[in-house]
């Protein structure tokens, strides 16, 4: 399947060094503002067989190009989405899928209209741990609590105190701690819960307007959850899923590196199976599969969870105060 992927920041470098072990992907091209940072993508990854493109609406013209692979800023996903799916391309859209749920209701009409297939890009879902942590779920019990973290300092933290706004630190691009990092557990827990009954946030604000760190408790009545986040400080982001006869230890929940049932009485069991480090190739291949079959919606990140995770952030994020531009509209 021919691919353009939009966006030459790093995770296009993780999703194309995964999809390239794919048998079936094949890249045919790469969306950038400007030529020259094009090419230095393609020649990173010797692929230099592959085309630039720096307007959109050549990718959307371009009649080899099957799918597309969108990891723009937030906040330009809807408009990238609505017109490659217009021009009845596939589109694997990077995780936020839109800036609020209102963008991500009208991509999904657009590709049930068109009938294209319009996944969000999780990858968490798609990892062979992630079978292993449901089926595993029954020897805790029953649930009672989620404890999710991911505390990841960030880099472009210290630019932002020496003056810089850096991008994921600014609203117009529909950034901030939550919508990139907060998602993961996020997305897990609703993945295996379902929508909450409830949602309460709170956090720390940067003078930009996003949020730095925060915590959303969400309930479910007969069980609670809890998502700590941050990108202004460091954790060791274990999450835990407890029940009445013991618990689930996951490290780094976005990757499912390690799962762990640790029962009440102190005794272990390890269950996860070696980490892949082309970790993303499983969600690539899940929607290549499902694209084959003409489906506009995948059976494992369904538009219904992605509808229920941003439902989720839209009211943190209105609890916590902050705002996109497109929030307005």
């Amino acid at each position: 399947m021919n691919f353009v992927i939009v966006g030459t920041n790093f995770i296009s470098d993780t999703l194309l060094k995964a999809a390239l072990t794919v048998s079936e992907f094949t890249l045919y091209g790469v969306y950038s503002r400007e030529v020259s940072t094009g090419e230095a993508f393609l020649a990173k990854h010797n692929q230099l067989h592959a085309k630039v493109f720096t307007d959109i609406k050549q990718v959307c013209d371009d009649k080899h190009v099957e799918a597309v692979y969108i990891a723009a800023p937030n906040s330009l996903h809807m408009n990238y989405a609505i017109s490659c799916l217009e021009a009845k391309k596939h589109v694997l859209g990077e995780k936020p899928s839109a800036a609020n749920s209102t963008e991500l209701a009208q991509i999904l009409t657009t590709a049930k209209q068109h009938q294209r297939l319009y996944m969000e890009a999780m990858m968490t879902t798609h990892l062979p741990n992630f079978e292993i942590l449901k089926q595993a779920l029954e020897k805790i019990g029953t649930p009672r609590k989620y404890i999710g973290q991911y505390s990841q300092y960030s880099s472009r933290y210290d630019k932002y105190k020496n003056g810089e706004r850096p991008n994921t630190f600014l609203p117009e691009f529909a950034n901030g701690a939550l919508v990139d990092l907060g998602i993961y557990p996020l997305y897990l827990l609703i993945a295996l819960w379902g929508a909450p009954n409830a949602v309460q946030a709170s956090g720390v604000l940067l003078d930009t307007g996003v949020d730095g760190a925060g915590d959303v408790l969400l309930n479910y009545s007969d069980k609670q959850a809890v998502i700590s986040y941050s990108k202004i400080s460091q954790g060791d982001n274990f999450t835990e899923i407890q029940g009445e006869k013991g618990r689930i230890r996951i490290e780094a929940v976005s990757l499912l590196k390690r799962l762990q049932f640790i029962a009440n009485d102190g005794t272990t069991e390890e269950l996860s199976l070696p980490f892949d480090e082309h970790f993303m190739r499983h969600e690539v291949a899940h929607f290549i599969a499902t694209a084959t079959r003409e489906q506009c919606e995948s059976n494992i990140n369904t538009h219904q969870l992605s509808l229920d995770v941003m439902t989720v952030l839209d009211q943190a994020r209105k609890q916590l105060g902050v705002v996109y531009p497109s929030d307005k509209i």
